[in-house]
């Protein structure tokens, strides 16, 4: 996150404009080659399209580990891109003496009263396809970050196979993570995630749900990640050629009071809904394949939402006693309260690129009785390279769950 790029004012906003570099890369011994840019020539610009998202259900998933997509049309192409890698970098460049961040490292261009920023790297990922449509001049490429990798591998046999070389009794999440994420080339920090040290005791009569045919790599991720109440996306990249993801762990508990502003000046269009999503206070997670819940309340109240979860991974405990104190370490407001109280919307921003999926922004509605709303970015597409526009979004729904069932009003 670039915090400090939300503080420019309108008048920065209106003195600069983005450069954008595309590059392709060779696998070479131990990693990547340095990437080779393309010529612009080549490049229909405003086909270019970059979407990352934590949550893209209209309902809240938390844990979503969902790689970024990137789209582009080539003209001219002839070399074979398959197998290579493409990475997307932006530049802003300002004239006079305005400066967008100390921390951005602004240097003299060539061009007398211009600065230009360090690059920041907006995506990196193999290409997945890169085919000639209808204009035989144009090939469109398809391309997604690493974090996709993971979905490509079944946990079939391979749960079984891992989890028999270890014992059991002393298995804890940090252990599952540095087995099942180093399988898949992904290396991130995961000793703070709250149920870092937790025993996680997977039975092996229930643990078959997840060494099928259909589950991935990648749903056992997510399945891990929600169980810690938190998001994971891949992070900017600092070395380009090294072969392995180094994802960033979004944990919005920790930035419920992080709140970005985004100017009027920015904004190309905006909707958004006459609701606030209503907190959760009732959380229900299965153990033991479904034969038992354990749950937990908040302080219930009139109008609340109730988070259900289908995890896998708590599905292969076999007993409560096992289940509880990872159920426990989410209670105290890791899912609960206002943590996901926030107002469903979409805005188009121009040239905003730094905006991220996790933040949290205000922006102004210009109602007398909305004057402004507070939401949570949970998609993000950038859209073009000369025009950019960044759109921004979360979807939404008023109550989640069934608000008054008669399981719940029976535990009352």
């Amino acid at each position: 996150m670039i915090s400090e790029l939300y503080a420019i004012d309108d008048l920065l906003v209106s003195s600069y404009d983005n450069v954008v570099t595309i590059g392709i890369q060779s696998k070479v011994t131990g990693g990547w080659s340095d990437p080779v840019p393309l010529d612009p020539s080549n490049i229909v610009s405003e086909s270019l399209e970059i979407e990352q998202s934590i949550c893209d259900d209209q309902e809240l998933k938390i844990g979503g580990c969902i790689p970024s997509q990137l789209t582009l049309s080539l003209v001219d192409v002839a070399e074979d891109l398959s197998g290579k890698q493409i990475v997307v970098t932006v530049q802003s460049r300002y004239q006079g003496g305005i400066y967008p961040s100390d921390s951005l490292y602004p240097r003299d261009d060539l061009y007398p009263n211009t600065r230009i920023t360090d690059p920041y790297v907006l995506f990196v990922g193999p290409i997945y396809s890169c085919k000639k449509t209808s204009n035989y001049r144009v090939k469109k490429l398809i391309a997604f970050d690493r974090m996709y990798y993971p979905s490509s591998i079944k946990c079939k046999n391979r749960v079984q196979n891992y989890l028999h070389a270890y014992d059991m009794s002393q298995f804890n999440f940090s252990q599952m993570i540095n087995i099942f994420f180093s399988k898949a080339r992904i290396q991130f920090s995961h000793l703070s995630l709250i149920n870092a040290g937790t025993l996680l005791e997977m039975h092996e009569d229930y643990w078959q749900d997840i060494a099928d045919n259909k589950t991935t790599f990648l749903d056992l991720y997510r399945w891990l990640c929600e169980l810690n109440g938190v998001f994971l996306i891949e992070d900017t990249p600092t070395v380009l050629t090294d072969v392995r993801a180094r994802p960033r762990v979004i944990a919005p508990y920790q930035t419920i009071n992080q709140i970005y502003d985004i100017s009027s000046y920015s904004i190309d269009g905006f909707d958004y809904d006459d609701f606030v999503t209503k907190e959760i206070r009732w959380v229900q997670f299965e153990y033991r394949k479904g034969k038992k819940i354990e749950s937990f309340k908040v302080d219930p109240y009139e109008e609340y939402s109730r988070y259900d979860s289908d995890n896998l991974v708590l599905n292969s405990v076999q007993n409560p006693s096992e289940a509880k104190p990872i159920i426990e370490n989410l209670k105290n407001n890791m899912i609960t309260g206002a943590v996901y109280r926030y107002r469903p919307f979409k805005a188009s921003i121009f040239n905003r690129w730094w905006v991220q999926v996790g933040d949290r922004v205000r922006l102004p509605a210009n109602d007398p009785e909305i004057p402004f709303i507070e939401s949570i970015v949970l998609s993000r597409k950038i859209k073009g390279m000369y025009g950019m526009t960044v759109e921004i979004e979360a979807k939404g729904v008023e109550i989640m769950g069934k608000e008054n069932d008669e399981e719940i009003n029976e535990s009352l």
